[in-house]
């Protein structure tokens, strides 16, 4: 009957050895990485930021000139790279020439003082950054970022 007599004996393991094989994939493939970068499950794209945007990655590449940890001088105090943002803007106030107010408006966090910056009329000092502006994506970002954190 059979060729090989203990072949008959013997179970036919091709799907078993598949079906671990792709249970095995299904549940490595799609990691999305340990909790030794816990920002990469918290922070995540807003509709209104452009594709590969979110609002540390603006300041990091707007802000963090002047308002870093490492930055020499911390323009008007305010440390941007520092743990527990945007949840800290709620709790630090601008400098006393802009009313030591809170730099975000728990109360209405579209209309903080951190986002008057941004525009051409802040109502406080000058436009932030210095030099520039930034486009309308980006203010629409950091918008959805700022009022997603709010305390």
């Amino acid at each position: 009957m059979f060729a090989n007599p203990s072949a008959a004996r013997r179970p036919y393991r091709a799907p078993l050895a598949t079906l671990f094989a792709a249970a095995l994939l299904a549940t490595s493939a799609g990691c999305a990485g340990g909790l030794d970068d816990p920002d990469r499950f918290t922070e995540t794209p807003s509709a209104s930021c452009a594709p590969g945007t979110t609002g540390p990655s603006i300041l990091q590449a707007q802000c963090f000139g002047c308002h870093s940890t490492n930055s020499k001088e911390i323009g008007a105090g305010l440390d941007l790279q520092a743990a527990g943002l945007p949840g800290r803007l709620y709790t630090t106030t601008s400098s006393s020439a802009c009313g030591s107010v809170p730099v975000a408006d728990s109360a209405n966090p579209a209309n903080s003082l951190f986002l008057k910056k941004l525009t051409a009329s802040p109502g406080c000092g000058t436009q932030m950054p210095p030099g520039g502006s930034l486009s309308a994506a980006d203010t629409a970002c950091l918008t959805d970022w700022l009022t997603k954190g709010k305390p």
